[in-house]
């Protein structure tokens, strides 16, 4: 199952992603079937083997985030994916499995935003702390209104939630994570690379304008935001970083991983090295000595004996059955 976001907040990585996602369709083996889910929780595609449907479907899901390309080449918006990715992850996990499958596997392509979302959120928005007065204030007349709009919108489950049944799945999930990894950096860094990245974006929303109305765009934007002031990129990247580190956390829980989709020419080596693992996993059975049936959660760790050097990827726990 791939889980492919198309959010506005993707849309500076939209046609990387889905030309990643290409990449993983070409390398599928004659075995493979793939499902294609949005962050709408949309079924864009149900299993199937045939590469060219999953190409014709990727491709779809571009054309929604272009404008004017519908009647004569006018007269159609552009239609985003509604984040709600954690959401389609969780219906993943719920539905679209079962014990015939031999290896169930998820690739989620998203930067995990619906995380401000999720009932009990462990990150919640706050607005940038060096504001201008008359921003500052419109901001918090916005901000109650967000409030109420999140009530209808807070999911039923909780990130706790995600992560137990993440851990209870059979299947093994790998995040693609469109943009700069703040994971693993200092925090000097991690302003940089959101900088940058705030930078790109920019550029990639002002490109049809004309020198003259990007320079007022550019100007008006300092003035309301603020956007590059050391006090709120600081607070920019310690946010984004907290975002990062719960979607991360998520694909260790069954045994794989999350690798940052930083820049197009990445693309090739992610999904190459993704479909290398899940071609060279092992199955391993043993005996607990704990024998009691009591559903609780139980850790696990797998070695290679004899050598230390080695790092086995898999799952770290499981759920004991209950009687």
């Amino acid at each position: 199952m791939l889980i492919i976001d198309y959010s506005g907040s993707q849309l500076p990585y939209i046609s990387k992603s889905i030309e990643a996602a290409k990449v993983l369709v070409d390398s599928l083996g004659p075995l493979d079937r793939m499902a294609i889910i949005t962050d709408d929780i949309e079924l864009l595609l149900d299993y199937t083997d045939d590469k060219k449907e999953m190409k014709k479907k990727l491709d779809s899901l571009l054309q929604r985030t272009k404008r004017g390309d519908g009647f004569f080449g006018v007269g159609r918006d552009r239609q985003l994916g509604k984040s709600s990715q954690y959401s389609a992850l969780m219906a993943t996990f719920n539905e679209m499995f079962d014990d015939q499958d031999r290896r169930p596997i998820i690739i989620l392509q998203t930067d995990g935003d619906e995380i401000y979302h999720l009932r009990d959120a462990v990150i919640t928005y706050k607005p940038p702390p060096d504001l201008p007065e008359e921003t500052r204030q419109s901001n918090e007349r916005f901000e109650l209104q967000r409030q109420l709009w999140l009530q209808k919108k807070r999911t039923v489950f909780s990130l706790a939630d995600l992560y137990r049944t993440a851990e209870k799945s059979r299947a093994t999930l790998y995040t693609v994570i469109p943009g700069p990894q703040l994971i693993g950096v200092d925090q000097d860094v991690r302003i940089e690379r959101v900088k940058a990245d705030m930078i790109r974006s920019r550029n990639a929303t002002l490109s049809r304008l004309s020198s003259a109305e990007r320079k007022l765009a550019d100007e008006r934007d300092e003035e309301l935001w603020r956007p590059f002031s050391p006090v709120n990129l600081k607070a920019r990247a310690s946010e984004l970083y907290a975002v990062q580190l719960g979607l991360a956390a998520l694909a260790p829980r069954t045994g794989g991983w999350t690798a940052f989709l930083e820049t197009p020419d990445q693309a090739s080596a992610i999904y190459t090295r993704i479909l290398s693992d899940i071609n060279n996993r092992y199955v391993i059975g043993y005996y607990p000595t704990n024998k009691t049936h009591d559903g609780k959660r139980r850790s696990i760790r797998v070695g290679v004996k004899g050598h230390p050097e080695y790092t086995v990827v898999g799952k770290r726990s499981y759920y004991a059955p209950l009687d």
